[in-house]
């Protein structure tokens, strides 16, 4: 599945432009995936397991629950140079993550499939606001749009 067709009908930023987007479909499992600190590896997701249907954050790692339990979703992790404008469909919830470097990356369970990677403008604390939106018809996919601030 390419980010192209999954993100088509998908209008994220319709009053503003953030400082970078990437676009991307990945496949998580066991109802969840992670925003985490660099690229991805070394990363401590197991104290941020999302609880419910709320996400989950310790500092370099943020749980993000999913509706489907296992299968593909489109992801909109997007950097802001300043606070981002709400987004569209159900607010997760917020978490603070520190970045000593300047990246910050989508992970599923397994690590198997690497997600995309935000490159941010600067390193340090960051403000993360998740939205989900659920998919549309049969066979849909759901969409997180994943906005992330100084």
């Amino acid at each position: 599945m390419h980010p192209e067709t999954a993100l088509a009908d998908e209008d994220f930023f319709p009053h503003a432009q953030p400082w970078d987007v990437v676009y991307d479909v990945f496949r998580v499992t066991h109802s969840e995936f992670w925003l985490v600190v660099g690229d991805g590896p070394g990363a401590d997701i197991v104290s941020a397991i999302p609880e419910g249907d709320s996400l989950k954050g310790n500092g370099e790692a943020i749980g993000i629950p999913t509706l489907a339990s296992a299968g593909h979703v489109a992801v909109a992790p997007s950097v802001w140079e300043e606070p981002a404008p709400d987004g569209h469909g159900k607010l997760l919830g917020t978490s603070r993550i520190v970045a000593p470097g300047r990246e910050l990356a989508l992970v599923n369970v397994e690590g198997r499939e690497p997600g995309p990677v935000l490159v941010l403008p600067d390193e340090g604390e960051h403000q993360v606001w998740v939205w989900r939106r659920p998919a549309r018809g049969g066979g849909g996919t759901e969409c997180y749009d994943v906005r992330v601030w100084p």
